[in-house]
C-alpha cells in the first residue's frame, strides 16, 4: 500500500476475530440474512428475485475476496480451509 500521512509504509492486516476465522466476508452473510428476512416479511416475488441476485453477486465477491486473502497472507495469518460466505459449508 502506499505510505500514510506520517510517510510511514502501511501495510494489510487479516481481519480476525468472530466470524472472521470462519469466512472470508461474514458481513456478506449477514447482508444476505437481512434480504431473506426482508423477502420473508414483504411475501414479494421481486424481493424474492433480489434476494437470489444479491445471493449470487455477494456468493462470487467473496470467492474473490478468499482467494485475494490466500495470496496476500501468509497460511498462519490466512488458513487455507477458510470458507468463502457460509460456515463449514462454502
Amino acid at each position: 500500500r502506499n505510505s500514510n500521512k506520517s510517510g510511514q509504509q502501511s501495510k494489510y492486516v487479516a481481519p480476525r476475530g468472530g466470524m472472521f476465522n470462519f469466512v472470508a466476508a461474514p458481513h456478506y452473510l449477514f447482508e444476505l440474512i437481512g434480504w431473506l428476512g426482508i423477502a420473508i416479511v414483504s411475501q414479494q416475488i421481486t424481493t424474492y428475485l433480489i434476494f437470489a441476485g444479491m445471493t449470487a453477486y455477494l456468493s462470487a465477491r467473496s470467492m474473490n475476496q478468499n482467494d485475494w486473502n490466500r495470496k496476500k497472507f501468509s497460511t498462519e495469518e490466512w488458513p487455507p480451509l477458510r470458507k468463502n460466505l457460509v460456515p463449514f459449508i462454502f
